[in-house]
């Protein structure tokens, strides 16, 4: 940073500036200028803070740039002697920085840098830089002045010849977690809230509505029938009234289930589906003072998104009702058919679950048994009703309709080794073992032969239940591992990763009790701003994430005679608005081609990435999205789809300046077609110069291009494909191809023998 003498010259911008949300508003202030036409910022702080005033600046990629303006400060003081108040710009060096800190006169503040590949930048002014701070910092006259812009003429060397390391097939895993409506509401085909009434029926948080004082409704907790406190209800002036609305439904058949005991004084029950265009409605007689599950049918009179189910029992006495389920009755073992379609059409060979945060505080034995039995509880880790209606039967079933293998990851937040133990033993234990005879009671008598198992989740951070410092949580694995693999010597252990000290430790005293290790990261930052800017934020997480952890196989001992790769079981974007629920977070074009730049990125990384689970599937920051009746894919499912059909397995050596293009080069597994793939995360075509070394390559092939009419188009139910694929055949014309604007593209080309 130079601290010079100011300017004349140039463009302020002194518009659009922005706070930090979730910081004290009254620290920030701002006013006319009395020696420029702009703004001063000014920010103020009695204690120590980290706040800033920031913005997004448009630039060119690979240009150079100065920004430059004033500051001034008042008794500024840091948290230690290196911090105070001053400027950033975002991910960029700054040569020679300064921090201000006590009392400091209007100074002149100049930083230089090169865009790189990056078309915005983010400007910060912060009091609190380095570290927390407190004290008085102002800003004023801030410009940016572009230095030079080079000429961008991309081009591409091939030499199929030279190959890498595979690419791994579990690069286009997938995750499913029990949040938001990732499974219920989304993947799983019950249509009913709360139906094995966690809430009492007629209460304020209750889905249900009834005719009775909620304060007669009574709970049977000897766990007679379920595993769960169960409402007992008294029929009022002989009738007992249960109704569920806001019910979606269309016209076709739904079925369901009614599992209650009633009085000898209770004689009939009619259940009703009611729509606008009036209700379909069947009785049935009560005979037995005992536990009945009821089956039941109905088609409604026409679609609606506004239905009710209507329960009505009829008589005297009282009736405990344990259970309620509606679902369309072209369900897939329980899952719904139209999501089970897209799943397959992402063809998956992987899926983690059942989390996440969530699994930190998952006793997997709730999901086990007749699913009307299992327990409803309020989880903590995304504060929500848990159903236990999808639990490792119901998953392991999803796996084979889908023909993936299962991940599954064990609780090592508030569970135990004993308990990560007992599951590997009732996942994969022989007949004769005691958790292996449960799973043969419960119906599925062979072992499910369980490879991929994730040791925890994110241990590392505060927001785990069960978080423990990294001097004790190694131990804790240790034991949790050693425990897995007494039980199963050949399963393969995905061990909790995260950048500095956290892999070092792991490395250090957990290499034996480890075959993976995973690590996660979402870009999350739409303030980050420009097209090419947002692309490359996917593609330089799993560089970083590879040269981590390619730092550590060089310093650490331990790992010299080990070959333990990188399960990356999370990435995404997770951004932007929440449309579909808890995180249910909408995609849009330019995240589509960050995905793919990510692909490409895992294929210049293949020698040390063993996984990818996309995080996650449905809804929550997912691929597929949907709402009761509909669903479809997003931009970045096409994606995903495409390139996992159609991206080679074998990258080769591809060299040149690609810029401002993302270019990767694969061969298909029988060494037949050469796969290129381009992102062009710009706002113009641009043409690509390609040569091949070594190898006659045809000049023709078949192109699939996904975009769509700008970067910030999306998909939804009325739009299923303003993001869409479109296969075309291309030539190579005097040595160049033209990248279409906002793509991601995959070239065929056929090798000539």
């Amino acid at each position: 940073m130079k601290l010079l003498s100011a300017s004349k010259d140039n463009t302020s911008f002194e518009d659009n500036w922005e706070t930090e949300y979730w910081s004290d508003q009254e620290n920030y202030s701002d006013t006319l200028s009395a020696s420029y036409d702009t703004r001063v910022l000014m920010i103020t702080s009695d204690s120590l803070t980290v706040n800033r005033w920031y913005k997004k600046i448009d630039i060119k990629p690979y240009a150079e740039y100065k920004i430059y303006g004033f500051i001034k400060t008042e008794r500024v003081k840091g948290e230690h002697d290196k911090s105070g108040a001053g400027f950033r710009i975002g991910k960029f060096p700054i040569e020679n920085d300064t921090i201000f800190t006590g009392d400091n006169d209007w100074t002149y503040v100049e930083i230089q840098f090169n865009a790189e590949g990056d078309d915005s930048v983010m400007l910060e002014c912060l009091l609190g830089k380095g570290g927390s701070a407190k004290g008085k910092v102002y800003f004023d006259n801030m410009k940016i002045e572009e230095i030079s812009v080079p000429e961008l003429n991309p081009k591409a060397v091939i030499d199929v010849t030279v190959k890498k390391e595979p690419i791994s097939p579990y690069m286009y895993g997938q995750f499913i977690e029990h949040m938001g409506k990732s499974i219920y509401g989304g993947l799983w085909a019950e249509l009913l809230e709360d139906r094995k009434f966690y809430y009492t029926p007629g209460s304020k948080k209750s889905a249900w509505k009834t005719n009775l004082d909620t304060l007669k409704v009574k709970k049977d907790s000897t766990m007679e029938y379920a595993r769960a406190p169960i409402p007992v209800f008294p029929l009022h002036k002989n009738v007992l009234e249960l109704t569920q609305d806001s019910i979606s439904v269309v016209d076709k058949q739904y079925e369901g289930r009614l599992v209650f005991k009633a009085d000898p004084g209770v004689k009939q029950i009619n259940i009703a589906l009611i729509t606008k265009e009036g209700l379909n409605e069947k009785s049935f007689k009560v005979e037995g003072n005992r536990y009945i599950k009821q089956a039941f049918s109905l088609t409604p009179l026409g679609a609606d998104k506004d239905a009710k189910l209507r329960i009505t029992f009829q008589g005297k006495g009282t009736v405990t009702v344990a259970a309620v389920s509606l679902m369309p009755s072209d369900h897939i073992k329980g899952f719904r058919k139209d999501v089970i379609a897209l799943m397959k059409s992402l063809n998956a060979p992987v899926y983690r679950w059942p989390g996440g945060n969530f699994v930190s505080g998952y006793n997997w034995k709730d999901g086990i048994g007749d699913p009307d039995t299992r327990p409803t509880q309020y989880e903590r880790a995304w504060k929500g009703l848990e159903y236990n209606d999808v639990g490792i039967h119901e998953f392991m079933e999803l796996c084979e309709l889908l023909d993936a293998e299962a991940n599954i990851a064990v609780n090592t937040g508030l569970g135990t080794a004993k308990l990560a133990a007992e599951e590997v033993e009732y996942v994969n234990g022989g007949v004769k073992t005691k958790m292996g005879k449960w799973r043969v009671e419960n119906g599925h008598p062979a072992p499910y032969n369980v490879k991929l198992w994730a040791v925890g989740n994110e241990m590392f951070g505060d927001w785990q239940l069960g978080h423990m410092p990294i001097k004790e949580y190694v131990k804790k694995h240790n034991r949790v591992s050693e425990a897995m693999r007494e039980v199963d010597q050949d399963i393969s252990l995905i061990a909790v990763g995260f950048p500095g000290e956290w892999n070092q430790m792991m490395y250090e005293h957990c290499s034996n009790q480890m075959t993976y290790i995973s690590e996660h990261f979402y870009r999350q930052d739409w303030h980050a701003g420009g097209l090419l800017t947002h692309v490359r934020q996917i593609p330089d997480a799993i560089r970083e994430i590879a040269n981590e952890h390619r730092k550590w196989r060089d310093s650490i001992p331990e790992l010299k005679q080990k070959d333990i790769k990188i399960a990356l079981d999370e990435w995404n974007y997770w951004y932007g608005p929440h449309e579909y629920g808890l995180l249910g977070t909408r995609y849009f074009l330019r995240d589509a081609l960050g995905i793919a730049a990510g692909i490409n990125e895992f294929s210049r990384q293949s020698d040390i990435y063993y996984m990818a689970n996309y995080a996650q599937t449905v809804n929550v920051i997912g691929a597929i999205k949907t709402t009761p009746t509909a669903s479809w894919l997003e931009g970045t499912g096409l994606v995903l789809e495409l390139y996992n059909q159609e991206f080679g397995e074998i990258p080769v050596s591809i060299t040149g300046s690609f810029e401002p293009l993302d270019v990767a080069a694969t061969l298909s597994d029988d060494g037949k077609y050469l796969t290129l793939s381009v992102v062009n995360a710009t706002h113009r075509d641009y043409p690509l110069k390609i040569e091949f070394k070594n190898k006659l390559v045809n000049e023709e092939g078949v192109r699939y291009t996904i975009t769509g009419e700008h970067d910030m188009v999306f998909n939804d139910e009325e739009n299923l494909k303003r993001i869409a694929l479109t296969q075309t055949e291309f030539s190579i014309k005097n040595g160049h191809i033209t990248i279409p604007w906002e793509s991601a593209n995959i070239y065929k080309i056929r090798i000539e023998e």
